[in-house]
């Protein structure tokens, strides 16, 4: 049993875009008014959402099951034929932004009772169009990894570009392809390179030494380290450290290994 501040749920700023879903249950952004927390339910039972530049916060009221397939920008548009850029910061009722072709695998998800039935439904609705994408693309080796393998093919596309294109003419094709600059991204995968290595420290019983951890991954110090931090996840690495241990929110951080 969860209390109403259980129910919430941290995201972290992400390059990934999302396809959600939701059986038995309302769920909504939790977002600042004027300073006051106020919730916003999607009002939709299957969700897409694009990469977002900030953290988010989402809560629901009720108990039900739901379920997330995140995807690179570069596989949106073969996978869903969808314009990232379009989703960029957005969460959009899927039914209004999919194919016709794909409303039977939005059916599927949300009568899906069990992870056997989601799985047998992204297979049987999706499994061709993946096998697809999947022979243009190197897969990541884990999870911990997927961040950091995506922006360094984006610099890889990049410098495809400058081969062909000027500088200015670069930066707007990836702002384009991606919705942040390359920069802005390559600093979301050191923060999360710090997250990764705090907490295999934090497994072992060993202190977390937040200068070492900013000089190890690539940060001018450690307050430029706390600044990218709370750009990330919305908290300093001290709170965050404490909440993740501690907070029942904080649970997305505990399953991406």
């Amino acid at each position: 049993m969860l209390d109403d501040r259980q129910r919430l749920s941290h995201f972290p700023a992400s390059p990934l875009l999302c396809l959600s879903w939701f059986r038995g249950m309302e769920s909504g952004l939790v977002e600042r008014t004027a300073g006051t927390p106020r919730w916003r339910p999607f009002g939709a039972a299957v969700l897409l959402s694009g990469s977002q530049s900030r953290p988010i916060v989402s809560w629901s009221p009720t108990t039900g099951r739901a379920g997330m397939l995140c995807f690179p920008a570069d596989v949106a548009r073969p996978l869903f034929g969808i314009d990232p850029a379009a989703l960029h910061d957005r969460f959009v009722d899927a039914r209004d932004l999919l194919d016709a072709s794909l409303h039977p695998l939005l059916d599927a998800l949300t009568d899906a009772d069990s992870d056997a039935a989601t799985l047998s439904a992204l297979e049987s609705h999706l499994a061709t169009r993946w096998q697809a994408v999947q022979g243009q693309q190197s897969p990541a080796a884990a999870l911990r990894r997927f961040g950091r393998h995506w922006v360094e093919r984006l610099a890889w596309q990049a410098h495809q570009w400058r081969r062909t294109h000027g500088p200015r003419q670069v930066e707007r094709r990836i702002m384009a392809h991606s919705g942040r600059s390359l920069r802005h991204w390559q600093t979301l995968v050191r923060t999360e390179g710090v997250f990764f290595t705090a907490r295999e420290r934090h497994e072992a019983g060993l202190p977390l030494d937040w200068a070492a951890l900013a000089q190890e991954e690539g940060f001018a110090d450690q307050a430029h380290m706390c600044r990218a931090a709370k750009h990330v996840t919305g908290f300093s690495p001290t709170d965050f450290a404490r909440r993740f241990v501690e907070d029942e929110a904080f649970w997305l951080y505990r399953v991406w290994v």
